[in-house]
């Protein structure tokens, strides 16, 4: 049987108190659980507190940082980037957290626009780009000159293969000489802690910069806490977490991620460290109580599942088509918090011994109390193959600018196809146009160095969202599209393009999906495939893995076909066409939190378009 849980929310003032108040109150218990080698382990909340310490230690004497000075940090999820942003927080600094596959002009760009004077960096590959962009660089027609640079000081996380130079320093250097100078700065450290205030800038978090260039969210400490706070008291993050703990491989640059490692301190949950790269076998190995991830993490298990099945025999493909539909039918008494039926809770019982809760256990998931989903629309019918395998899954919605969270689905009070109430603390209300606008604690309070831009995001006190939704009886929120990715028919009609898209990559083979039809009398569509779902659907037909062999265009357009069968014919996809690469931020066609960049998709691949226009031909 677990302890009680020591001391579950803290009654704290400013994220640079996060660490330390959490240390104090429970020492002993686990903040941490990643991997080493092959093993994992633990690391408990008194051992972050003190190699934090010992790291802050390090960059106050690495160089002279004022007050509220700005550090940057540029790599993956990890431990190290954990325990930088903990110690830079605790000494009352402002932090940057920056994409690891962000390029050199990008990361410029972070740099001359929030003034960074300390970067840690993950390895030798960052080092080159922080090299590079010295020299100056050119972002968004705009050229910069290396001295507009404020950046002083670079650490390395990971120093292999970097030759001894005068312009960086190992994390490792910077720790040893941190704690030597620790007894001399512990004044100084606990001054700047106990003067961080509320409304203080504690980070800037940049937006994903679709068309134009990227806008640095002000995020003050408060606007963080306030977030922690509601998921809290929404009940999204509960006791029937702790065992599990808090599965953590989201980039740490993105709100979504960096809500999870501030809640994770604030509710005394433990965060399990994972990548892209070895999520399944981590899942499998942690079985964590909660994981976050954006809709399309949710398609491929969901895929893996049905693939794998349909390569079954036909026993055991009937067996799980009656546990999945049997899971269905509870849904809608899950969903409202209901008890079930005695006769299909004996059903669900059975289908749940004998499939649901091997499947469960497949994905790592079987002792997850909540996983949620956020970034972008759900599918509908994959929330309810989750639901009907007994998991709690939440879609959720926010954006940067709130930190990130507006809205969520709870267990027991579950709209599927809507995004949920507002969580407390924040109001919600549908303006004239349909926009969705939001007041709350949380709401950042404009951009860094864009006064136009933090101008236009707010009218009469209401942050002004840009995206479209209605509002039901209930609370529940609906979102209907973006407001500036609105297609426009030359027939005048408008089109949401994100709802249609988001259904046509509910065929596993479809990486992205974009609508194009502005100024068009009829909509079209570029259609990327995935290379890896692709190579496992092509194995289990025995076909080739080519985009062009022809049962992969039967697959996709029958799913176009079913698509548009739900559609508004001013909507529906009249031609579609396979890109002739997958969408990468590699190849400059999504951002670094996997966005599609919509107007230089359709740049450049106009002649794929124009083509779909004057020929109606695939």
């Amino acid at each position: 049987m677990l302890a009680p849980l020591a001391v579950m929310s803290l009654d704290i003032r400013t994220l640079a108190d996060l660490l330390h108040a959490r240390a104090e109150a429970s020492p002993n218990d686990i903040a941490i659980r990643t991997k080493e080698g092959s093993s994992w382990v633990t690391r408990s909340w008194g051992e972050l507190r003190d190699r934090a310490d010992v790291i802050a230690a390090g960059i106050l004497t690495a160089i002279d940082l004022d007050d509220n000075d700005v550090v940057g940090l540029l790599g993956n999820t990890s431990e190290d980037w954990l325990a930088c942003d903990f110690a830079a927080l605790s000494v009352g600094l402002q932090t940057v957290p920056v994409y690891a596959s962000l390029h050199t002009e990008e990361v410029g760009y972070a740099h001359v626009d929030t003034g960074i004077k300390l970067i840690i960096i993950d390895n030798k590959a960052q080092l080159e780009k922080i090299r590079e962009m010295r020299k100056g660089f050119t972002f968004f027609d705009k050229e910069y000159a290396g001295d507009t640079l404020v950046l002083e000081h670079v650490v390395v996380i990971d120093p292999t293969g970097i030759d001894a130079a005068d312009d960086w320093e190992s994390l490792a250097d910077l720790e040893a000489r941190g704690k030597k100078e620790l007894d001399a700065q512990r004044d100084d450290m606990v001054r700047r802690r106990k003067e961080a205030k509320p409304d203080q800038t504690a980070t800037y978090t940049y937006t994903s910069g679709t068309t134009g260039p990227p806008k640095a969210v002000i995020q003050t400490h408060d606007n963080h806490l306030a977030m922690a706070r509601a998921v809290s008291d929404a009940g999204v993050l509960t006791d029937n977490i702790r065992e599990g703990g808090l599965f953590l491989f989201l980039p740490l640059a993105h709100s979504f991620g960096r809500l999870i490692q501030f809640a994770a301190p604030y509710r005394n949950l433990h965060l399990i460290i994972s990548s892209v790269p070895t999520l399944g076998e981590d899942l499998g190995a942690t079985r964590p109580g909660f994981f976050p991830g954006a809709p399309r993490v949710f398609e491929k298990m969901k895929a893996k599942i049905e693939t794998a099945v349909a390569g079954a025999p036909p026993v055991r493909q009937k067996l799980f088509a009656w546990a999945i539909n049997t899971g269905k039918e509870t849904v809608p008494y899950r969903c409202k918090g209901e008890p079930v039926p005695f006769f299909l809770g004996l059903r669900n019982s059975v289908a749940d011994k004998l499939v649901l809760s091997k499947l469960r256990a497949k994905l790592g998931f079987d002792r997850a109390f909540a996983l949620l989903s956020g970034s972008a629309p759900l599918d509908p019918d994959v929330h309810t193959f989750f639901l009907a395998m007994g998991l709690n899954l939440l879609e959720a919605y926010g954006l940067t600018e709130t930190c990130p969270g507006l809205t969520a689905n709870r267990p027991g009070q579950i709209k599927i196809g809507t995004v949920g109430p507002a969580l407390p603390g924040v109001e919600i209300k549908i303006a004239e146009d349909g926009e969705i606008l939001a007041k709350g604690p949380n709401i950042t309070q404009g951009y860094l160095n864009r006064p136009e831009a933090t101008e236009a995001s707010f009218k009469d006190g209401w942050f002004c969202t840009g995206d479209l939704g209605a509002q039901d009886s209930d609370g529940f929120v609906k979102i209907t599209g973006r407001k500036k990715e609105l297609i426009k028919t030359s027939g005048g009609k408008y089109v949401a393009p994100a709802k249609i898209e988001g259904q046509l990559k509910g065929l596993p083979i479809v990486q992205e999906a974009v609508v194009v039809g502005d100024r068009r009398n009829y909509c079209v569509c570029l259609i990327a495939v995935d290379p890896e779902e692709l190579g496992e659907w092509a194995q289990q037909k025995g076909i080739e893995a080519k985009t062009d062999h022809p049962d992969v265009k039967k697959a996709i357009e029958a799913h176009v076909a079913k698509v548009n069968g739900g559609l508004a014919s001013f909507e529906s996809i009249k031609y579609w066409r396979i890109t002739p690469e997958p969408l990468t931020v590699d190849n400059g066609l999504l951002t670094a939190s996997l966005k599609v960049k919509r107007g230089v998709v359709e740049d450049r691949y106009s002649s794929i378009i124009d083509d779909m226009y004057s020929t109606g031909k695939k």
